[in-house]
């Protein structure tokens, strides 16, 4: 049956050990961390070397695992049967798993870790599974909740983070909660313990700058700062890691996609409601762009990340250059 992330976590350290657990959704990170905890405690290490089986979706033969799983412990109270990428399965070797689900072994621990998406729930095997096992959906967190997911995985970690720091993070790296995790865990082996993780922090140790970043670069956009722009343009252009041009894009269409709905509603709250979180810079842009000059910028970001991922020839363009004139089109034209 459906279940919480919390109510898992509870019965897992508790040593509570279910005989299903279907792990799907868009977000993998929450997918990860369970799927990790039972690998690394359901058994004993010397346990493993006979209860312990690892499939990756692509290449897995159904028949196989569903061998493996009947199969009871040696020498060990549970066995265990992992099932990576369960996504990669085809549609047809699930259905041979409705019979093992309707009455799986109960000292086997079988776990499916279906990334990216869920299965269809109109079919039959997703009811079983969803009725059968315990069944976790793991969804995206939204961009206006991450500054507080961030202080909360630091604050267990016996550290705290600024608001700044905590936006910073959130706005340049984005809900990749996997990767928001891995740079906290490097800063918590770098910084004694109840240190404050401050924007000059993330900066030396993670080289996000405070002041030249996707965000500030996107703010200068949308303000028609042409002179803060292009400044840090030059800087991307020797710091390439500090703005992928990719990353820009993708950043900024969010924002003009944003804007060009509030165009529309006219109405912050309503616009909100409708698609989600709207950034202050968002509402601020109504001021600088007309809704046709916010379609025209639409338009101009599809063609240069096309552009930027060689689908048009460029010439001798580098991204440094495709930014300059997408800046010069975007403020000045």
């Amino acid at each position: 049956m459906a279940s919480t992330l919390e109510a898992i976590w509870k019965n897992l350290h508790n040593k509570q050990y279910e005989p299903v657990y279907f792990l799907c959704g868009e977000e993998p990170y929450y997918i990860d961390l369970i799927e990790e905890f039972i690998n690394n405690n359901a058994l004993e290490p010397h346990e493993k070397d006979f209860n312990f089986s690892m499939f990756y979706g692509k290449d897995a033969d159904p028949i196989s695992v569903l061998n493996d799983a009947k199969q009871y412990p040696t020498f060990a109270e549970k066995r265990l049967v992992i099932v990576r990428e369960a996504q990669d399965l085809k549609v047809k070797d699930w259905e041979l798993f409705e019979k093992y689900l309707e009455q799986p072994v109960k000292s086997t621990i079988l776990v499916f870790a279906h990334k990216n998406k869920t299965l269809d729930k109109r079919t039959k095997i997703a009811k079983i599974i969803e009725k059968k096992s315990v069944y976790f959906e793991s969804k995206k967190i939204g961009e206006d909740a991450l500054p507080n997911w961030i202080k909360g995985y630091v604050k267990n970690k016996n550290f705290t983070i600024d608001d700044i720091a905590a936006k910073i993070l959130a706005e340049n790296i984005g809900n990749d909660l996997s990767r928001i995790a891995n740079e906290m865990d490097k800063l918590s082996v770098m910084l004694s313990e109840n240190a404050i993780i401050t924007a000059d922090i993330i900066e030396k140790y993670i080289g996000i700058s405070k002041e030249y970043n996707i965000t500030e670069f996107n703010s200068a956009i949308i303000k028609r700062d042409f002179t803060k722009a292009m400044k840090m343009v030059l800087y991307f252009e020797k710091n390439p890691k500090a703005g992928p041009i990719i990353a820009i894009l993708a950043f900024m269409y969010n924002h003009f996609s944003k804007l060009f709905v509030l165009h529309h509603i006219k109405d912050v709250k309503q616009a909100t409601a409708a698609i989600g979180w709207i950034p202050s810079d968002v509402s601020n842009g109504i001021k600088y762009y007309s809704i046709q000059k916010t379609q025209e910028i639409l338009h101009l970001l599809c063609e240069y990340d096309a552009k930027a991922k060689g689908l048009y020839a460029t010439g001798k363009n580098t991204n440094a250059d495709l930014l300059k004139e997408l800046v010069i089109k975007v403020i000045r034209n």
